[in-house]
């Protein structure tokens, strides 16, 4: 098995270094707004947005014209603004962070804009006392668009959909907004820099 695995790395190594032009290192941050909602982008309208950033690093490789993959890692302020209609100790604003690993992939639909889809998983770095039995992982899909300006510069905007719940609500049953599933719903866009 360590054999196997050492060849693997090496293999990729290699090839890495024979295709070193097609590799590209990048920085990104931008404005992250985020919300709770009770399905794939669907928010109810006890909801609200708020406000909060990312940034992170990303992995380039080009595999032809038209087709790339992407690695990133990133660190990203989520959370929602509950409005409590009978229970107010419930309402206000949850915060939670997430430290992201991304696997996407780039598509060029035209000379200057390209779509990004993929999945990230998401591990809990920042917890919130309100929010209870939280669940430290969660996975979700992302779709969305980049816009090169410069060479070195881009533009992007694309929103991501947790498909795990942000806690354990089987295990609570307390009053809302808690005693549903309620995934994380995030519409993110920001800069990214080539290097």
């Amino acid at each position: 098995m360590r054999n196997l695995l050492f060849f693997f790395l090496m293999t990729s190594l290699m090839s890495v270094n024979a295709q070193e032009s097609n590799i590209r290192i990048g920085a990104k941050a931008g404005l992250s707004l985020s919300t709770f909602s009770r399905g794939f982008f669907y928010q109810q309208d006890d909801f609200s947005y708020i406000p909060s950033f990312y940034a992170g690093a990303l992995l380039t490789v080009r595999t032809d014209r038209s087709i790339s993959g992407k690695l990133e890692l990133m660190y990203s302020g989520q959370g929602s603004y509950y409005k409590a209609t009978y229970n107010t100790q419930y309402g206000g604003r949850y915060s939670l962070g997430y430290l992201s690993l991304g696997y996407i992939i780039h598509f060029r639909l035209f000379e200057y804009l390209f779509l990004d889809a993929g999945l990230t998983t998401d591990l809990l770095v920042k917890k919130d006392n309100k929010v209870p039995s939280p669940k430290t992982f969660d996975v979700a899909g992302l779709v969305g668009v980049e816009v090169p300006i410069l060479p070195s510069l881009s533009l992007e905007a694309r929103v991501k959909s947790g498909r795990g719940s942000i806690n354990n609500y089987t295990d609570y049953y307390g009053s809302a907004p808690f005693q549903t599933e309620l995934n994380n719903l995030v519409v993110q866009v920001g800069a990214i820099y080539y290097f």
